[in-house]
């Protein structure tokens, strides 16, 4: 059973639950997919696959702000719906939460514990540990330093809206916490290296984990002829923790032209620091491979401990080199000067400096080619995610969880 706040792409979570559901569909297994924002994607139409919808609304479009917050808090309603949707499940099924922030709350936790049925949590993000989700202090600009739920943390006005809106989100996170140190034997299924060792320091000690690669949809064609490009490639939103300002400033020192591509409350800081700056508008999935094999290369100056950016698989599949911050989960895919370079966050002039490199057509060509070779070597297929999902299923199939919800 896979619990999803969304039955339709938004983003990079919904995505992963969707695709998984459909990937397992086709492996054999008979899935439940507990959604609540539609509409329902067409990737779900299959015979095994068996919707269950709880008419639910993104929290923050509930009408009022007090009954929003409540709701975001504890979903009594939906607590109610998996409860009763859980109980009609047979023994042996395991409960796969991908999503549940935005309509479902801590109330999905809490009833897949209280089912007795062994449960898997992919950390598409890091609001099981941290209440605004992205372990990111807004206010400082730079990755939270305190311990989640302490003292530090409740008194710290970090989040990206107001220090009321922390508070809501502090009073989820002690009824998440809640609902977590209840599940048995949990499995957190994270999406890189980097992003469980980030995590697992703050989750339940008696919870095990493993890590699952998202899985990107790319067709083997030849690779770009990146020397023929010029410009440096920001694909995403326009935001502080993703750091657009700092390649456009990076891109003005180095001489290189740069192109975003998305949206965003940081679109003027961007142009202030590079009023040369091309913008073009977000894209269907079908161009952004089009518009990535017209770059020299992909930046991502992240600022925050981003846990899986799938833009990177993307241009390595089309022999794109990637120009990333250190400190996000993909950094763990890249050699560091053979096909890609890593930076550190936030650095102007360590980036300013490895777009100077990309732009000598030899080195460009070199890291490109070595990007495609070494992404196609071990493709995130989606048959790849469905074996490494299952053999993560596996692992809980033999917990005391599991074995006394058989019996």
């Amino acid at each position: 059973m896979i619990i999803s706040d969304f039955g339709s792409v938004n983003g990079g979570a919904a995505k992963v639950a969707i695709e998984s559901a459909r990937g397992l569909a086709e492996a054999g297994l008979d899935i439940v997919f507990a959604c609540a924002i539609g509409p329902i994607s067409p990737r779900l139409d299959h015979p095994r696959i068996d919707i269950q919808r709880f008419e639910g609304e993104e929290i923050w479009k509930v009408g009022g702000r007090i009954a929003a917050a409540r709701q975001g808090i504890w979903n009594a309603a939906a607590h109610a719906f998996l409860t009763a949707l859980l109980a009609r499940q047979p023994a042996g099924t395991i409960v796969h939460l991908h999503q549940w922030t935005k309509a479902f709350s801590p109330a999905a936790i809490a009833a897949a514990g209280e089912s007795g049925l062994p449960v898997a949590i992919t950390m598409h993000d890091y609001f099981s540990f941290c209440p605004t989700g992205g372990y990111f202090d807004f206010k400082a600009g730079a990755p939270c330093t305190r311990r989640p739920m302490s003292g530090g943390c409740m008194a710290a006005n970090c989040d990206r809206e107001s220090y009321a809106h922390k508070l809501v989100r502090v009073a989820r996170q002690w009824r998440s916490d809640e609902a977590l140190r209840a599940l048995a034997q949990p499995l957190f299924i994270h999406v890189s290296d980097f992003a469980r060792d980030v995590a697992r320091p703050f989750l339940p000690r008696q919870a095990r984990h493993m890590v699952v690669e998202n899985m990107m949809e790319a067709q083997k064609r030849p690779p770009a002829d990146v020397a023929e490009n010029r410009h440096a490639l920001f694909l995403g939103r326009f935001t502080q923790e993703k750091a657009g300002d700092v390649l456009a400033a990076a891109a003005r020192e180095a001489g290189m032209p740069v192109r975003f591509v998305g949206e965003g409350p940081l679109r003027a800081e961007i142009l202030q620091a590079n009023p040369a700056a091309d913008f073009g508008d977000w894209l269907p999935a079908e161009r952004v491979f089009e518009e990535i094999e017209r770059a020299r290369c992909l930046v991502l100056p992240s600022l925050w401990y981003e846990p899986g950016p799938l833009v990177v698989a993307e241009a390595r599949s089309r022999g794109v080199p990637v120009v990333l911050a250190r400190t996000t989960g993909p950094a763990g895919w890249i050699r560091d000067g053979e096909d890609g370079l890593l930076v550190d966050g936030g650095d102007v002039a360590g980036l300013a400096a490895a777009l100077v490199q990309l732009q000598d057509d030899g080195t460009a060509r070199r890291m490109g080619e070595a990007s495609y070779r070494h992404y196609w070597a071990d493709a995130l297929t989606v048959e790849r995610h469905v074996a490494r999902t299952l053999a993560a299923y596996e692992t809980l199939a033999h917990t005391p969880q599991a074995a006394n919800a058989a019996g």
